[in-house]
C-alpha cells in the first residue's frame, strides 16, 4: 500500500472512538428519553470495561461470542468481542474502510462481520492491542479464519478451544477438559492463578443473567408481546458480558419494563398485534430500525430470531467438574452454535420450538449472505415448517454489516409484498 493510503487507513483509534460514540448516545438518551436509559447502560458498561482494561491494571482478552466470559472475568481480565465493534458501526463509511482494506487480502466471499475484524487488525488503528486470543472453533469456518488471522497479525498468544459438534454429555465433557486446559493459558496471560471461589461467584452472577434472558423470552411468548423485537439486538451483547453485572442489571430491566408494559395490556404495535414473526437466522444487525418499522407498517412484531433464542443454562455451582461442564454446555447451547454450527437437526429442533412457544404465524429467512452454512441448510428448514405448519418462508438475501449489499429501502420492498400477500390472504380467510 502507499504511503497516502496507510495514512488514510490510521485516521482512527478504534477503540477510543467508539467509545465517544457511545458515551455521545447515552448523554442523548440520558436527556431525551431517560424512561429507556437502561438500553443504552448496557453499551455503556460493555465499552467502558473494555476501553478502560489497560488504565485498570487489566489484561484484554479477545474473544469469541460463545466463549465463557465466565472464565475471562474469573482471571480478572476483560473480553473483548470484537463482532461487537463492527457491529457499532455497521452501516457506516467507517466499516466500508475496513472491509474495503480486507478484500484486499481475503476472499470477499468470508463474511463481512469477520473481513471487517481482519481489516481492523491490517489498519493498525486497534491501538489498543488485546493481550491475547482466546476462542472457539464455532460457529463457522468465517470466524476461525478471523481469529488466527488475529494471532497473526496482532502477534499476540492465542489459545483455540476445540469446540466438538455434538451437543450432548460427551460433548459438553470434552469442552470441560478444554476449558480447563484454557485457564493454564489464561494464567500465564494474566500472571493470575485461578481461584474457584471467585469462578464460582461469577458464574452465578451469570446464572441470574441466564434465568433472567428465560424470563424475557417468556414474556414474548404473550400476544401481545409486551418486548418490542429491537432488543433482540441487545440481548446478542450479552453472551460476550455473562458474569458481569451490567447483563444481570440489563436483563432485569429489559423483564421489568416487559412486565410493565404485560401489566397495562400493552403490545408493541400502534394497532392489535396481528402478526407474530420469527426470522429464523440472523438479526439485520445494520437495519434494526426494519423491526420497528414492521411493527408501526403492519402491526407485526419480531417475537424471537434464531440469536436471540434463549441457550444459556443454568450452571450447577455445586463442584468445579460441575461449573466446567456447565460453561461446556452453556458454549454449545449459545447463539448461534446452538441452532447453526452443524448438523441441520438441532436448528430444525430450534425452530419447531420456537413457532410452537411463540405462537408464530409469519417465517422469514433474513439470509446474511456470509452464513454459506445456513444457506446450505435453509431449505430443509423452510421445507419443515410448510409442512408442519403450513407457513410459507419468505427468504431474501442481506449482508449484515455492509448495507451496500442491499439497501434498507430494497428489503423493505420485500418484505412490504410478503406482508401485503399474507393481508390480503388474511382477509379471504386464508391465513
Amino acid at each position: 500500500m502507499s504511503d497516502a493510503k496507510n495514512t488514510e487507513i490510521r485516521e482512527i483509534d478504534l477503540l477510543p472512538d467508539v467509545h465517544k460514540e457511545v458515551v455521545k448516545m447515552y448523554s442523548y438518551m440520558k436527556e431525551k428519553h431517560p424512561g429507556r436509559l437502561w438500553m443504552a447502560k448496557l453499551q455503556m458498561d460493555h465499552w467502558d470495561d473494555i476501553c478502560t482494561a489497560h488504565e485498570r491494571g487489566k489484561k484484554l482478552i479477545l474473544t469469541s461470542t460463545n466463549t465463557p466470559a465466565e472464565l475471562i472475568y474469573a482471571f480478572d481480565a476483560v473480553p473483548f468481542v470484537p463482532e461487537t465493534l463492527i457491529m457499532r458501526y455497521a452501516n457506516s463509511d467507517k466499516t466500508f474502510k475496513y472491509l474495503d482494506l480486507a478484500d484486499q487480502y481475503v476472499s470477499h466471499q468470508l463474511c463481512s462481520i469477520n473481513r471487517g475484524q481482519i481489516g481492523y487488525y491490517l489498519s493498525g488503528d486497534l491501538r489498543m492491542k488485546p493481550d491475547a486470543i482466546l476462542a472457539t472453533v464455532t460457529p463457522c469456518d468465517s470466524s476461525r479464519v478471523a481469529y488466527t488471522a488475529a494471532a497473526k497479525i496482532l502477534d499476540i498468544p492465542s489459545f483455540c478451544l476445540d469446540t466438538p459438534y455434538r451437543q450432548d454429555e460427551r460433548g459438553y465433557g470434552y469442552l470441560a477438559e478444554q476449558l480447563k486446559e484454557a485457564c493454564k493459558f489464561l494464567e500465564e496471560v494474566t500472571g493470575n492463578k485461578l481461584d474457584m471461589d471467585k469462578l464460582k461467584e461469577i458464574v452465578e452472577r451469570g446464572n441470574k443473567a441466564a434465568r433472567l434472558l428465560t424470563a424475557c423470552s417468556k414474556l414474548r411468548q404473550i400476544t401481545p408481546c409486551p418486548l418490542p423485537g429491537s432488543l433482540l439486538v441487545l440481548n446478542e451483547m450479552v453472551g460476550g458480558m455473562m458474569g458481569s453485572q451490567g447483563a444481570v442489571d440489563f436483563l432485569q430491566a429489559e423483564y421489568d419494563y416487559g412486565v410493565k408494559n404485560l401489566a397495562a395490556g400493552k403490545g408493541v404495535t400502534p394497532g392489535p398485534e396481528e402478526f407474530r414473526v420469527i426470522w429464523v437466522q440472523n438479526m439485520l444487525w445494520n437495519n434494526a430500525g426494519i423491526v420497528g418499522w414492521m411493527e408501526k407498517a403492519f402491526n407485526a412484531v419480531l417475537v424471537m430470531d434464531g440469536f436471540g433464542y434463549e441457550g444459556y443454562k443454568v450452571i450447577d455451582t455445586s463442584s468445579e467438574d460441575s461449573i466446567f461442564l456447565g460453561l461446556g454446555q452453556r458454549t454449545l447451547n449459545s447463539p448461534m452454535v446452538h441452532g447453526a454450527a452443524g448438523p441441520a437437526e438441532p436448528w430444525i429442533r430450534m425452530v419447531d420450538r420456537m413457532i410452537g412457544e411463540y405462537k408464530v404465524n409469519v417465517s422469514m429467512f433474513a439470509g446474511h449472505v456470509g452464513c454459506k452454512h445456513t444457506w446450505a441448510a435453509s431449505k430443509l428448514v423452510k421445507d419443515y415448517i410448510y409442512e408442519k405448519y403450513g407457513l410459507p418462508t419468505l427468504t431474501f438475501d442481506e449482508d449484515g454489516i455492509d448495507i451496500r449489499y442491499q439497501t434498507a429501502d430494497q428489503i423493505k420492498a420485500v418484505i412490504t409484498e410478503y406482508m401485503e400477500t399474507l393481508i390480503e390472504n388474511k382477509k379471504k380467510g386464508n391465513l
